[in-house]
C-alpha cells in the first residue's frame, strides 16, 4: 500500500446520471405489499422491503419510511426507522395489518402505515420529517416509487399495480422478468438493484412474494451489467491542505475519462476540482489513478465521475477525506486483509484476514477478466483472526485477486500462481 492512501471503498456499484440506466449506487425500495390482512391476502401485514446495493453499511437512523394515497396533496404518513442495512442486505419494515395470511419474517422494525394493495406513492427519506404533495424534488427523497394509479412517480408512469397475492418487485436487470425474479428464477438471487429512475420499467407485479430482513443471505447485483467495474475508491487528507483521491478499475468499457467532484455535504452540493483524466476505452486490465486536490482537507466529501464515449456520465458513492492518523488507527484496530502465503505459490496458498466485529463475509479469488474463480469464504463469522487456504491445483498459471468483502470493508490483493 502506498503511504498516505486510507481505507479502500470499492464502488462496485455507480450512481447513474441523466443519460444511463444502470444498477443504484444507493439504497432503494425493493419491494412492496398493500393487501396485509385482507381477504385473500398472502401475508398478514403491509410490508415494504429495502436492499442496499452497495459496499457500504448504511445506517438508517434519522431515516423514515412514508407514504401517501394516489393522488393525495397533503402530508405524507412517516415512520421512522432505525439500525442499519448492510452490504448487499435487506431491510424489512413491517406496517398496518389484519386477520387473513401468514407472519411476516421477522421485521427490522415496525409502523402503522396502512398501504393501498393497488396504487398509491411510497418513499425512502433521509428525514423523519413528512413530505407535502408529490414533492419530488425535495432533497431528502432516496428513493420514490409511485404505483397503480399514482399521479406522482419517477420517469415516465407509475409502476404496475400490485393486487390481493402479488407484490411489487424492483428487478434484478433490465431485461428481468416476473418469472425469472421468481423464486427458482434465474434472476431471484441477484439482488433488487436496477434503478433507471423509471418506475414504470423498473418493477414488475410479482405472484411469488418473497419478502427479506437483515437476517436475509446478501445478494449481489450482477456485475456485467454495469460499465464500468471499480476496484476501489481511496480520499485521505495527508496535510490539512491537500487531500489525494485514488482509485482503481478492474475493467472498463468504453471509457473516456474521469472527473474528481468535492463537496462540503455527503449528498449534495458537487463540484468538479481536477481536469479531464483520460480512461482507457475498453480494457480487461487493472489501472490505477489518482488526483492531489490542493483545496482539499479532512471531512470533505469526494466523489469520482466517470464519463463514456457516448456521453453518458455515472457517480460514484461519496467518501469522505480521513486524516493519515485516524486511517493507520482503523487499520490496526479494524479490518484487515493480509497477502496470501507463500507469494508467488504453486499450488496452494493462505489468506489471512482480521474482522473486528461479527458480520457477513465474503472472500472471494477473480482472475484478470473479472471472473470468480472460487469463493473461498460466505456468510456470517464470528470477530478474530481468520485464515483460508486456497488449493489452486488445476487453475492456469497467472495473477489472481483475492477480495474480501465485510462490513463495508472491501480490499484486494494480488495472488501469483506459478507452474
Amino acid at each position: 500500500m502506498k503511504k498516505g492512501i486510507g481505507i479502500v471503498l470499492t464502488c462496485l456499484q455507480m450512481l447513474a446520471g441523466p443519460a444511463a440506466a444502470q444498477i443504484a449506487g444507493h439504497v432503494v425500495i425493493s419491494e412492496l405489499y398493500g393487501n396485509g390482512g385482507n381477504n385473500g391476502a398472502v401475508y398478514r401485514n403491509d410490508y415494504v422491503e429495502f436492499y442496499n446495493p452497495t459496499y457500504f453499511a448504511v445506517t438508517l437512523a434519522g431515516w423514515s419510511l412514508q407514504y401517501a394515497s394516489a393522488t393525495g396533496t397533503g402530508a405524507w404518513h412517516a415512520a421512522p426507522l432505525g439500525g442499519r442495512i448492510l452490504p448487499f442486505g435487506y431491510y424489512l419494515v413491517q406496517l398496518a395489518g389484519g386477520t387473513n395470511g401468514v407472519a411476516l419474517p421477522a421485521p427490522d422494525t415496525t409502523g402503522t402505515i396502512n398501504m393501498s394493495a393497488t396504487a398509491g406513492k411510497v418513499a425512502l427519506v433521509r428525514s423523519t420529517t413528512p413530505l407535502s404533495g408529490a414533492n419530488l424534488a425535495d432533497s431528502s427523497i432516496v428513493d420514490m416509487v409511485g404505483y397503480g394509479g399514482a399521479d406522482a412517480y419517477e420517469g415516465s408512469g407509475p409502476a404496475p399495480a400490485p393486487g390481493t397475492a402479488t407484490s411489487l418487485e424492483r428487478k434484478a436487470g433490465p431485461l428481468a422478468t416476473a418469472s425469472s425474479m421468481a423464486t427458482g428464477g434465474s434472476d431471484a438471487n441477484s439482488g433488487n438493484a436496477w434503478d433507471s429512475n423509471n418506475n414504470a420499467a423498473d418493477f414488475v407485479a410479482q405472484k411469488s412474494l418473497s419478502p427479506q430482513n437483515s437476517s436475509a443471505t446478501p445478494e449481489r447485483p450482477p456485475d456485467d451489467l454495469l460499465p464500468i467495474r471499480f476496484g476501489s475508491l481511496e480520499a485521505t487528507a495527508p496535510e490539512n491542505s491537500t487531500a489525494l483521491i485514488s482509485w482503481s478499475t478492474l475493467s472498463e468499457t468504453a471509457c473516456y475519462g474521469f472527473e474528481v467532484q468535492r463537496s462540503e455535504r455527503r449528498t449534495d452540493g458537487f463540484g468538479t476540482v481536477s481536469p479531464l483524466i483520460p480512461g482507457h476505452g475498453t480494457t480487461i486490465l487493472m489501472h490505477y489513478y489518482s488526483y492531489t486536490d490542493p483545496g482539499g482537507a479532512p471531512g470533505r466529501f469526494y466523489r469520482v465521475k466517470e464519463i463514456d464515449t457516448n456521453g453518458a456520465e455515472w457517480f460514484s458513492e461519496s467518501i469522505e477525506a480521513m486524516p493519515v492518523a485516524s486511517v493507520q488507527t482503523i487499520e490496526r484496530q479494524g479490518y484487515r486483509l493480509l497477502q496470501g502465503y507463500p507469494n508467488p505459490f504453486n499450488p496452494g496458498t493462505t489468506i489471512g484476514y482480521r474482522l473486528p466485529a461479527a458480520g457477513s463475509v465474503r472472500l472471494e479469488i477473480f482472475d484478470m477478466l473479472g471472473r470468480v474463480v472460487e469463493t473461498l469464504a460466505q456468510g456470517k463469522q464470528n470477530p478474530g483472526e481468520h485464515s483460508v487456504r486456497w488449493d489452486a491445483t488445476g487453475v492456469p498459471a497467472g495473477v489472481y485477486l483475492c477480495r474480501l468483502e465485510a462490513g463495508g470493508f472491501v480490499r484486494t490483493v494480488r495472488l501469483v500462481l506459478v507452474r
